[in-house]
């Protein structure tokens, strides 16, 4: 057997000790004893985080993804993942000084993973290095030069600039984020019926941002688009036209909640700050201002001292009211079949918190809708005072509640009080600029009177808030429309393909008498089950439009069967005494249809469908009676 001298046992053990010593910097990781040292100093880092680091440091300047890190902390046992990785990252750079707006040692991949970027011994690197011999001299009187040279160059730039401000093009800040999108929350609470408190905490925050100056907050709809996609952060940025992304998880346990919350940037693409929330649910409001300042701090708003204050004066909440409200949320944002069980949750939640304002709005909105041609059968007449009821309550508990004003403008317009609905609508706007619902419903305000560059513009303003939204788009078409100018309608319509509404692309085809496409869309649209009054009178139209009579009396009479069973709104039948060629009985049902308040009336003084009675002395009283004359 070999034996070693004394001195070659000491090397053997040195060796081995190397192999289980990492340094960095000022630090030491000791893999052996599972301990961190700086300057010969432990230093209290344990457990998952100093596990962490060590297999970051495996591989320095290697990404090791969350699912690689799970396997190898994590192989057989559930756990919140991220949440965990979080808060092992957060522990290491706090206990080395680092930070995740510039690392110098842990860097975070936004949907990626994480990697070791600082300079590690046995790397080419300077840490852990012998004194230079004099190859390495020369090298360093080399750099030396280099370096002197640079400077002189610096120093010329520097004289040149000096009269533009040299200072301002050197030292200006960095860019703010003019586009963020808050991705939806993930559940982590194990139990899928637990979505809808995800999903609202997603919108309350979407919300909370949105009510700041400063960059555009993409909307709901659009975001909701990518729950549970597993695109690349970047394509993602892409399809919505921003520059930083919220993403995080929410988790619900009985009287808690976990929130964990990061802002990404895109370009380059690095982690901006993170944070982790663990309270009581009463505390959720807090919790969202707190994240919306902390972002706004992270991206260089500036916050107005009523900004301040509004985010400062959020209060404790109900859990049980707010779990009620948020289900409400998540139905209402369904279908239009949901519609009643989100009133019955809304309802719930009042019960439980009558001070609590976002369920008196919501519950406002609900109303609103439930008595819209497009989702139900319920007269106007019945719906709006208990709109306008939980719409006003809502306003005298919170006057700087954005949805408030919003509804009672969208009531507004149900009594023909123009004037009215556009204040509402920019008081809403003033209190959330990046509120995209109320610009659309602004725009189609500009569009009822034929402002149409108005119309447009606000729309548009809905696209870039919402740019996945078909509604948007449509709603160019439909301006398209009610300006006569058929074939912009047609594309803009046609473009969106299966999305497109009916009702206008199949008119716009009438009107070119394309007279079969037009039916083929409009059969479609009856044989969709989703209202079914309105896609045959369209049909009576196009029959009208074509000088098929007959037809179109056959629709009038099936509607007069229909009616039977449930409420028509009376403007259906002023379009089929029209395709009929019945002006009288049109004018009858189009007076009573202001009598009932009929939403379709919106159009009266736009739509090409009245064009034929516009001559009509009857008519011209309509339009002053429904304050269309100024």
């Amino acid at each position: 057997m070999l034996k070693l001298s004394n001195c070659g046992v000491r090397i053997v053990e040195q060796a081995f000790r190397s192999t289980n010593l990492i340094r960095f910097e000022t630090f030491e990781v000791d893999l052996r004893t599972g301990e961190l040292r700086k300057d010969g100093v432990k230093l209290k880092l344990g457990g998952q985080p100093f596990q962490v680091l060590a297999i970051l440091l495996e591989r320095p300047g290697d990404i090791f993804t969350r699912e690689e890190l799970q396997k190898r902390l994590w192989p057989d046992t559930f756990v919140d993942v991220e949440r965990n990785l979080n808060t092992a990252v957060n522990k290491i750079r706090e206990v080395l000084g680092d930070s995740a707006e510039s690392p110098r040692y842990v860097e975070t991949l936004p949907r990626r993973g994480y990697r070791f970027i600082g300079k590690v011994n046995g790397t080419d690197q300077t840490a852990g290095r012998e004194r230079p011999g004099p190859r390495s001299r020369k090298a360093f009187v080399w750099i030396g030069v280099t370096v002197a040279t640079f400077a002189i160059v610096i120093v010329g730039v520097l004289i040149y600039l000096n009269a533009g401000g040299w200072r301002d093009r050197l030292f200006a800040p960095s860019p703010q984020v003019h586009a963020l999108a808050v991705l939806p929350l993930e559940n982590l609470s194990n139990a899928s019926e637990q979505e809808y408190f995800s999903d609202g905490m997603t919108a309350a925050l979407i919300t909370e941002l949105g009510k700041i100056g400063g960059p555009r907050v993409i909307s709901r709809q659009s975001i909701m688009q990518f729950k549970g996609s597993k695109k690349p952060l970047r394509e993602i940025a892409q399809e919505l036209g921003v520059d930083a992304v919220v993403e995080g998880s929410v988790q619900r346990s009985g009287d808690r909640v976990h929130i964990s919350v990061h802002l990404n940037k895109i370009d380059p693409e690095r982690q901006l700050w993170a944070q982790d929330y663990d309270r009581d649910t009463r505390d959720v409001l807090h919790i969202q201002a707190e994240i919306t300042r902390s972002i706004a701090d992270e991206i260089k708003i500036k916050l107005t001292p009523k900004e301040q204050r509004d985010l400062a004066a959020r209060g404790p909440v109900n859990p049980e009211a707010l779990k009620e409200y948020l289900q409400g949320l998540y139905y209402e944002s369904k279908t239009a079949a949901n519609l009643d069980l989100a009133l019955s949750h809304v309802k719930v939640s009042i019960q439980l918190d009558p001070t609590f304002a976002p369920a008196y709005a919501e519950l406002a909105i609900i109303y609103y809708w439930m008595a819209h041609p497009n989702n139900g059968e319920l007269p106007v007449l019945e719906m709006m005072p208990l709109a306008t009821q939980a719409a006003t309550k809502a306003l005298q508990l919170d006057p700087a509640l954005p949805q408030a004003h919003f509804i009672l403008g969208l009531l507004a317009t149900s009594v023909y009080d123009w004037d009215e609905a556009e204040a509402q609508y920019r008081a809403a706007l003033a209190l959330n600029p990046n509120y995209a619902e109320c610009h659309h419903q602004y725009g189609v305000l500009f569009e009822a009177f034929g402002r149409n560059e108005e119309a447009v513009a606000q729309v548009k303003i809905a696209i870039e808030l919402d740019p996945l939204s078909d509604s948007n788009r449509n709603q160019l078409g439909v301006i398209a429309f009610t300006s006569r100018n058929y074939d912009l309608a047609i594309a803009e319509l046609e473009s969106l393909h299966e999305a497109a509404w009916p009702a206008p692309l199949a008119m716009s085809y009438a009107h070119k008498k394309m007279f079969p496409k037009a039916l083929a869309v409009m059969e479609k649209c009856e044989s969709s089950g989703t209202a079914a009054d309105f896609c045959i009178t369209i049909r009576a139209q196009i029959y009208g439009l074509s000088g098929n009579k007959r037809e179109a009396s056959k629709i009038l009479d099936q509607l007069m069967e229909r009616s039977r069973d449930h409420y028509i709104f009376p403007i259906l039948y002023v379009h089929a005494y029209l395709a009929v060629g019945d002006k009288e009985q049109a004018l009858k049902w189009l007076e009573k249809a202001y009598d009932e308040k009929d939403p379709w009336l919106f159009w009266l003084k736009v739509s090409p469908d009245y064009d034929q009675l516009r001559a009509e002395p009857r008519f011209q009283a309509l339009l002053r009676k429904a304050n269309f004359s100024n």
